[in-house]
C-alpha cells in the first residue's frame, strides 16, 4: 500500500518508539501507584516525556497533562477553562474537536461565540479576528495548521493580539506539530493541544495539553490519581488532577522516543514533506478536471475531481492502485462551507516521512489514469 493518510495517523514510527512500546508492554506497571522498581521506572518515563515535550515545543512555564488524543486535550482546554457569560473567538478553519465543545457551550447559553471567516484566498483576516474581541472575551481558539488546506495561521501575530487584549490563546497543534515550529513561549501560547500519533510519530491513543502554570484547568474526568487518596474530592494540583485513572504508559513511552526522533530529524522531515507536497501540487495543477485547495509545500494536498463523485474516485485509488487517501469533510465543516465543498467533500493526500517521490509519482499516474479512462472525470 502507498499510504498518503498521515494527517489522520502517521504511518512511519521510528524503531526506537517501537522498541520503547514493546519494553513497556513486557514490563507493564502503573506509574505513581506503587513503590516497586517497575512502577518507579514507569513514573520516570512519564515525567521524562513531559520534559521532552516541553523542550520540543519551547515551553518553559507550562505543565503537560496526558490525554488519549488531541480531541480530549482540546475538550479539556476548552471546557476546563470555560467562563460563564464569557466570549470566545475562533475561526472557520477549526476541526470539530474545537467547534463542537464551543458550540455546545454556546447552545447551553454558557458562552457567546464569534467565528472568523476566511478571506477569498482562504487565509485568516487578522483585523477581523481582533475586531471580534470584546470586553467579555477570555479565549481565542485557533488551529496551528488546517487539516483541510494545510494553511498555517500567523500564530505569532495572533499571540500579540491575545496579549494586547489580555485573553488566553489556545492552539490546536494536531497537524502543526512536527511540521512547523511552535515556540510556545515566543508566540505566547497559553494552551497547546497535541496528538502523539501524527507528526510526533508516537503510538495511537496518545495526546497532551500543555498549559501555562498561571492557567487553571478544571478536570473532565474524576477518579483515582495516586495522590491525596484520603480525600473524596479531586486533587487540585496538576498534572495529576487532570489524569484520573491509569495512563497509557506504553503509548507515552513510544511518544517519548517519537518526539526525540522528530526533534533530531525535524529539518529532514520538513524538507522531505515539502518536496513531495510541492511535486503533488505542481503535477495535479496540470490535470484538467482537478481543483486544488491546499497550500503548496504543506503536508496536506486537498483537491476536488470536478463533475465526478470524489468518494468513488477515492475508492478507485485504493481498490485499483493500492493508494490510501481520505475523502470527505475531514471533521472540519466550516472551512468546507467557505470553499463550497460541504456537499461534495474533498480528497486529501497527506504526506509523511514514510512517503517518497516514487510514491508521489505513482499517485499522480493513478489520478491521471482515472481521469483519462472516464471522460466524466475531466469535464
Amino acid at each position: 500500500m502507498i499510504y498518503f493518510d498521515n494527517a489522520a495517523t502517521s504511518r512511519f514510527k521510528p524503531k526506537s518508539a517501537i522498541r520503547a512500546a514493546m519494553r513497556n508492554l513486557k514490563c507493564s506497571a502503573n506509574p505513581g501507584r506503587s513503590s516497586h522498581e517497575d512502577a518507579i521506572q514507569a513514573a520516570m518515563t512519564v515525567h521524562e516525556t513531559r520534559e521532552v515535550l516541553c523542550d520540543f515545543i519551547g515551553a518553559s512555564h507550562h505543565t503537560i497533562a496526558f490525554t488519549k488524543n488531541c480531541t480530549e486535550a482540546l475538550n479539556l482546554g476548552i471546557l476546563g477553562t470555560a467562563k460563564l457569560g464569557g466570549h470566545v473567538v475562533t475561526t472557520a478553519f477549526e476541526h470539530n474537536s474545537v467547534l463542537r465543545p464551543l458550540y455546545m457551550l454556546k447552545r447551553e447559553g454558557l458562552i457567546s461565540l464569534s467565528v472568523v471567516q476566511p478571506t477569498k484566498e482562504l487565509t485568516l483576516d487578522l483585523n477581523a479576528l481582533e475586531k471580534a474581541i470584546n470586553e467579555k472575551t477570555y479565549l481565542i481558539a485557533v488551529t496551528g495548521m488546517s487539516n483541510v488546506t494545510g494553511y498555517a495561521p500567523p500564530l505569532r501575530k495572533i499571540g500579540e493580539i491575545a496579549a494586547k487584549h489580555g485573553v488566553l490563546l489556545l492552539v490546536d497543534g494536531a497537524q502543526a506539530l512536527g511540521h512547523i515550529p511552535l515556540g510556545v513561549d515566543e508566540i505566547g501560547i497559553d494552551l497547546l493541544c497535541g496528538a502523539g500519533h501524527k507528526g510526533l510519530h508516537g503510538a495511537p491513543g496518545t495526546g497532551f495539553i500543555a498549559f501555562h502554570k498561571n492557567v487553571f484547568v478544571n478536570p473532565l474526568i474524576y477518579g483515582g490519581t495516586g495522590t491525596e487518596s484520603d480525600k473524596l474530592y479531586q486533587p487540585s494540583m496538576p498534572p495529576e488532577s487532570l489524569e484520573s485513572g491509569t495512563l497509557n504508559t506504553l503509548g507515552i513511552a513510544s511518544l517519548l522516543e517519537g518526539t526525540r526522533w522528530t526533534k533530531k530529524n525535524e529539518q529532514k522531515i520538513r524538507e522531505k514533506t515539502e518536496r513531495i507536497s510541492s511535486f503533488l501540487h505542481e503535477e495535479l495543477s496540470r490535470e484538467n478536471g482537478v481543483d486544488l485547495y491546499s497550500v503548496k509545500g504543506s503536508p496536506i494536498c486537498v483537491f476536488d475531481v470536478r463533475s465526478q463523485d470524489n468518494a468513488a474516485f477515492t475508492d478507485a485509488l485504493g481498490a485499483e492502485f493500492g493508494i490510501a487517501v481520505r475523502y470527505g469533510l475531514h471533521c472540519a465543516p466550516l472551512i468546507h462551507k467557505a470553499i463550497g465543498s460541504e456537499k461534495r467533500g474533498l480528497i486529501r493526500a497527506s504526506v509523511g516521512y514514510n512517503n517518497t517521490l516514487k510514491d508521489a509519482e505513482a499517485f499522480v499516474r493513478a489520478v491521471h489514469t482515472l481521469l483519462k479512462r472516464n471522460p466524466s472525470y475531466s469535464t
